[in-house]
C-alpha cells in the first residue's frame, strides 16, 4: 500500500506538468524506476519474491520477435529511417533490462520482465498512433512497481492501459451533464442540430477572453455566419488571431480540452489498483 503514495504524486504532478506544457520531464519516471528498484532491494531483503511472468525460452522468443519486427520497420520505413533510429537509445535500453531479467534474482527478474513486456506493448502502441511516448513512458515506470494479481491481467500496466481508455469513453457523458447543469447554449449559433449535439457531448462554452492553446475551438466563421466544426480532434491556431476575428460575432465560442491521455492513465491506475482491470471483468460479465 505505501508505495502508491510517491506514485500518486508523481502522476499527478506529471498530470499538471502535461496540463501546462504539455511535456513531462524524463526524471519523473526516472525516479518512478528508482523507487520502484528500492522497494526490490526491501522485498529481496525481506525475502519477498513474486510469480514470473513467463519461462525464459518464451521470453527470449518475444524479444527475438520484436526486435526482428523492429528491424523490419527500419528496413521498410526508409523515409522515416531518421526518425526511427532516434529511437535506438530506448532500444538498447530495453535490451539491457531484458538481459539482466535472465540473471537478476527474485523480484528483480519479475520487475525486469514487467518493464521489458511493457516496453514491447508500448512499442507497437506508439507505432500506430495510439499512444504518445510520454505517456507509454508512465506505463512503463509503473511496471517497474506493480505486478499482476488476481483482479488484473499478469502485466498489471496493460490493465491500467485498458481501464484508461474505458475511462475515456465516460470523459464525453461527464462533459455531456457538466453542459446540461450549465445549460449550456449555442450563441449566435443556427441549425446544425446534429453537430450541436455532438459539441453537447465533446465541447463547452467559455469566455473568448478565455481561450489558450490548452482548449481547442469548435466554432468557425464563415461569410459573417458562425458555425460548428464538423471535425473534431486538435487543430493548430492562433489563439490572438482567432480571437480577433470571432470577437465581432460573439463573446463565448465552444471548445474541446486537449486532455492529455495521462490523466486517464492515472485514472486507470487507481482502479486497477483498488478494483481490478475493467475490461477484464466487464468481458467476464458478458461472457
Amino acid at each position: 500500500m505505501i508505495r502508491i503514495i510517491p506514485v500518486l504524486i508523481l502522476l499527478f504532478y506529471a498530470c499538471i506538468e502535461d496540463i501546462k506544457k504539455r511535456e513531462i520531464e524524463d526524471w519523473v519516471w526516472i525516479v518512478m524506476i528508482a523507487i520502484g528498484l528500492l522497494f526490490g532491494v526491501y522485498d529481496y531483503s525481506q525475502n519477498i519474491t513474486y510469480k514470473t511472468l513467463a519461462e525464459n525460452i518464451t521470453l527470449i522468443k518475444i524479444i527475438a520477435l520484436f526486435i526482428i519486427v523492429y528491424i523490419a520497420i527500419l528496413i521498410l520505413e526508409k523515409s522515416s529511417f531518421q526518425e526511427n533510429i532516434k529511437e535506438t537509445p530506448y532500444i538498447l535500453a530495453f535490451l539491457g533490462v531484458s538481459v539482466l531479467m535472465f540473471f537478476a534474482p527474485n523480484p528483480f527478474n519479475v520487475i525486469f520482465q514487467n518493464m521489458s513486456v511493457t516496453f514491447i506493448f508500448i512499442f507497437f502502441i506508439t507505432f500506430f498512433g495510439l499512444m504518445g511516448g510520454g505517456d507509454g513512458k508512465a506505463l512503463i515506470a509503473l511496471s517497474s512497481l506493480f505486478f499482476g494479481t488476481e483482479k488484473t491481467l499478469p502485466i498489471f500496466s496493460i490493465s491500467v492501459f485498458d481501464n484508461s481508455l474505458i475511462l475515456v469513453i465516460f470523459l464525453p457523458l461527464a462533459i455531456f451533464f457538466y453542459n446540461v447543469l450549465k445549460k449550456s447554449k449555442f450563441e449566435g449559433i443556427e441549425g446544425q442540430k446534429l453537430a450541436k449535439i455532438r459539441a453537447y457531448f465533446t465541447g463547452y462554452p467559455i469566455c473568448i477572453a478565455h481561450l489558450s492553446d490548452k482548449t481547442f475551438p469548435l466554432v468557425f466563421c464563415e461569410d459573417g455566419k458562425l458555425k460548428l466544426r464538423s471535425a473534431l480532434g486538435t487543430i493548430e491556431y492562433d489563439v490572438d488571431k482567432y480571437r480577433e476575428e470571432i470577437s465581432p460575432y460573439t463573446e463565448r465560442v465552444w471548445v474541446t480540452p486537449g486532455l492529455p491521455f495521462l490523466i486517464p492513465i492515472t485514472l486507470g491506475f487507481i482502479t486497477a489498483y483498488f478494483y481490478g482491470d475493467l475490461l477484464f471483468k466487464l468481458l467476464f460479465y458478458l461472457f
